[in-house]
């Protein structure tokens, strides 16, 4: 049975323990959304060169991504780079297993976004001297950006959850303390309760904070419209 008083004793007793691991997990999840971000770009342009091989590698690194689970792709990462010669911190190691992981879903939602820009826009920045290249970076990848920020944003609360899993590589995030604190307390159920509040404690914090910006910028463009 749920002992529910004990939830708050434990929610109050090792506050500084939760909010340490929710630290970890959002230097995770911000460092995965800025360079995943990047990452997606770059893919996201390479998939659209007219050189079929590159085209056909990137094609083949999403399909991997979005067919492989994240926990085995972290795995692979904490225990093959070593094997390469490559030491680095866990912690940084697992920032690039997601990154790894969340440059294909960017990748996905931008290429989405750019087929969405009207082709007119490229023969108009065409037709006034502008290279391929400065229309992608000035007129075609900014809209497509703005067009996908919900989307990218969503992005980012799925990065807050599924780096969860990687307590199973010892990174000291949220769900790792949570296990650790519920081994020694015996109160799996209710450690665990005191963590998902946590958890959708950011979550929502972040639709919300996205919700706001989405907003405003939506405002900006009926002001300049």
């Amino acid at each position: 049975m749920i002992k529910f008083e004990k939830i708050y004793e434990i929610f109050i007793g090792k506050l500084p323990v939760f909010l340490g691991g929710a630290g970890v997990t959002l230097q995770l999840a911000f460092f995965t959304v800025v360079l995943g971000t990047l990452f997606g770009v770059i893919v996201a342009l390479l998939r659209r060169m007219p050189f079929a091989p590159v085209r056909w590698l990137m094609g083949a690194y999403v399909a991997f991504i979005r067919g492989t689970p994240l926990l085995v792709q972290a795995l692979l990462f904490v225990y093959g780079l070593p094997q390469l010669g490559v030491r680095m911190p866990r912690f940084v190691i697992c920032v690039f297993a997601l990154v790894f992981n969340s440059g294909a879903y960017m990748a996905e939602i931008i290429r989405a976004g750019i087929q969405a820009i009207d082709h007119g826009q490229t023969e108009a920045a065409q037709s006034l001297g502008m290279t391929r290249m400065q229309t992608m970076l000035y007129i075609i990848l900014p809209q497509a950006v703005k067009t996908t920020l919900p989307a990218m944003g969503n992005e980012f609360i799925v990065i807050i959850k599924e780096s969860s899993i990687l307590y199973a590589v010892g990174v000291y995030e949220l769900t790792y303390e949570t296990y650790k604190m519920a081994s020694t307390n015996y109160l799996y159920i209710e450690t665990l309760i005191v963590a998902a509040l946590i958890y959708f404690v950011m979550t929502y914090a972040t639709s919300k904070l996205l919700a706001l910006m989405e907003r405003r910028m939506r405002r900006g463009e009926r002001e300049l419209a």
